[in-house]
């Protein structure tokens, strides 16, 4: 590695592709959850984006790329394999880089899909979305749904009918989302 990947230098990081991607995540998680909240809003996950070098850039994009797709349904010991790092050395990496473990970003990515999943097919037994998106059971999806959006999915689906019914929150269709989070 040479020594201008090592310096800690103000580094411009693009605002689309993955870096889009990542900021949406990390946006619509602390919009829903009060724990992603404490998580995402804490001094060390802002000072963490603060001090990147190109290296880090380098590595959060193939990282990241990783994660997202496969919706978060990949192993951490198979992440640090590909980034040739032990398995404590990548987790270390990422979570200083990012600010939270690769682990619950991941989680992050699984609970997205599987809100994505019950939107676009309500109809759609829970059993059959925990089972497609690998979790082991219904049980533990209806944990991951409580933890990160505060509900049952069933109350999260009636909700989700009840602003279907009375229309769009931003009734300004020119209305453009910027997201929180631009790292």
């Amino acid at each position: 590695m040479s020594s201008l990947d090592q310096k800690t230098m103000p580094v411009t990081v693009p605002r689309d592709g993955i870096w889009l991607r990542l900021a949406l995540t990390l946006e619509g998680t602390v919009r829903r959850s009060s724990y992603a909240r404490q998580i995402l809003c804490s001094q060390q996950f802002n000072v963490a984006r603060t001090c990147w070098t190109l290296a880090d850039l380098n590595f959060l994009r193939f990282v990241l790329q990783l994660i997202y797709n496969t919706q978060g349904q990949i192993r951490m010991s198979a992440l640090a394999t590909e980034c040739i790092l032990s398995l404590r050395q990548f987790e270390r990496r990422f979570k200083q880089r990012i600010g939270v473990s690769p682990k619950v970003f991941a989680r992050f990515l699984r609970f997205e899909a599987l809100l994505t999943s019950l939107l676009q097919e309500p109809a759609t037994s829970l059993a059959e979305v925990s089972s497609h998106l690998g979790y082991p059971d219904q049980a533990h999806v209806i944990h991951e749904f409580k933890t990160w959006a505060g509900c049952t999915p069933a109350a999260f689906l009636v909700r989700a009918k009840q602003r279907e019914i009375r229309g769009p929150i931003v009734p300004d269709p020119r209305y453009v989302f910027v997201p929180l989070y631009i790292i």
